[in-house]
């Protein structure tokens, strides 16, 4: 046990600036799927029409995913911090606009300024662990997850305790400020320029990265769909106290984080392939579960298996198309996979507002037990393009 926790210290300190650039993405997130019921009503908009101002977050996130490569080599290892500054500048945003157009202008911002926080994240974790050897993926995004349920049930106290939402994003703000510290002091791994340099016998990496880049966008749909309309869900469909609804999304990033922490082992056990079909099986109960809670109790414990089962589907999908292409073109090929996959954390607020203004939250939360059955053949494609790569490329 001893060694075990050593091992994590020593990967969280090899991959602390990564870490703390996810680690700020869950800390907002959290809060913004706890304030989300009094945003949506401060802005005066209908469940549809807030699934479309939730658009823009996906232009957003897309421009930033297109640029990342390309001011990553522009500007050096610096460009990480500087994303975290920039996304703790806006952080704030949601608890000062006021109408449509303020609260479209601050998903426009929030989308870029996150996406492009994390897809650097993300790179930067591939990088690490191709010199490491080791996967830290799972790992790292627990450590996403975990800040999202500690800030999403703060914030659910918060409310319901009449703290203001201003006060409580400033808080927010300077957390994150305080993570952008760490981000800083990054310096280029020493084989990555080199790798970067070199040719690969690859023409298109969208063909291999398709099938990941499609699981990512499920699971990102799953994802962001409980994360942002749980809390709505809870207290609107089953009639409890403003604040409570809160606890569903805090419980369902808090079972990610703990089975993001197991995943790391369990990668190595049943291999990434058989990890994700079970994952899914799992997130299937639980969004079925939600989308069917007839009291708090079992709405809660949806949430909690979805998120478990939803948990380790990103990082260990991201680890095996990092391990598909050349190490010259694996910050492309994440950079690709995420550019397509990650609209889907953006899409699933909306495509559930315009159910849910159609047919009600329990059909929204039907169409995500849909998204995770999905979720499957593609795993079989990617599996098949894992399979039908050489060793050399897979080790890379």
């Amino acid at each position: 046990m001893q060694r075990v926790k050593m091992g994590i210290a020593r990967d969280l300190y090899i991959s602390r600036r990564p870490v703390a650039g996810l680690a700020a993405i869950g800390i907002f997130w959290g809060s913004f799927a706890a304030w989300l019921p009094e945003i949506k009503t401060r802005a005066g908009v209908s469940d549809a029409e807030f699934g479309v101002l939730m658009m823009l977050s996906a232009v957003g996130g897309m421009s930033a995913m297109m640029a990342a490569p390309w001011l990553r080599r522009r500007i050096g290892p610096t460009i990480l911090p500087l994303s975290g500054l920039i996304f703790a500048i806006v952080a704030s945003s949601p608890a000062l606009v006021h109408g449509r157009t303020g609260l479209a202008a601050a998903l426009l911002v929030i989308g870029a300024s996150m996406s492009l926080c994390d897809i650097l994240s993300n790179i930067r974790i591939s990088d690490i662990e191709a010199r490491e050897g080791r996967s830290l993926m799972n790992l790292n995004h627990a450590i996403y997850s975990l800040a999202l349920a500690a800030s999403a049930a703060i914030m659910g106290i918060f409310r319901a305790v009449g703290v203001p939402h201003a006060l409580a994003a400033g808080l927010i703000v300077l957390v994150i400020l305080g993570l952008v510290i760490v981000m800083r002091g990054a310096r280029p791994l020493r084989d990555t320029a080199e790798r970067e340099a070199e040719p690969s016998g690859i023409g298109a990496p969208w063909l291999i990265v398709l099938p990941g880049a499609a699981i990512l966008w499920l699971s990102f749909v799953v994802e962001n769909g409980v994360e942002s309309w749980g809390a709505i869900h809870i207290e609107r469909t089953l009639e409890v106290a403003g604040g409570l609804g809160s606890f569903g999304p805090a419980m369902f990033g808090l079972a990610m984080g703990l089975a993001r922490l197991a995943g790391q082992g369990l990668t190595q056990t049943l291999g990434e392939v058989r990890l994700i079909a079970f994952s899914v099986c799992m997130a299937a109960i639980g969004t079925v579960a939600l989308a069917l809670a007839p009291v708090i109790g079992i709405a809660i414990f949806g949430a909690a298996a979805a998120g478990l089962g939803v948990a380790v589907v990103v990082p260990t999908a991201n680890s095996l198309i990092a391990r598909t292409v050349p190490a010259g073109q694996r910050a492309s090929a994440i950079a690709r996979a995420w550019m397509m996959g990650f609209t889907g954390f953006f899409i699933g607020p909306p495509l559930m507002g315009l159910i849910s203004e159609a047919a009600g939250l329990r059909a929204a939360f039907g169409l995500l037990a849909c998204a995770v059955v999905l979720m499957l053949p593609c795993l079989w494609l990617l599996a098949r393009r894992l399979r039908g790569r050489p060793a050399t490329a897979q080790r890379a």
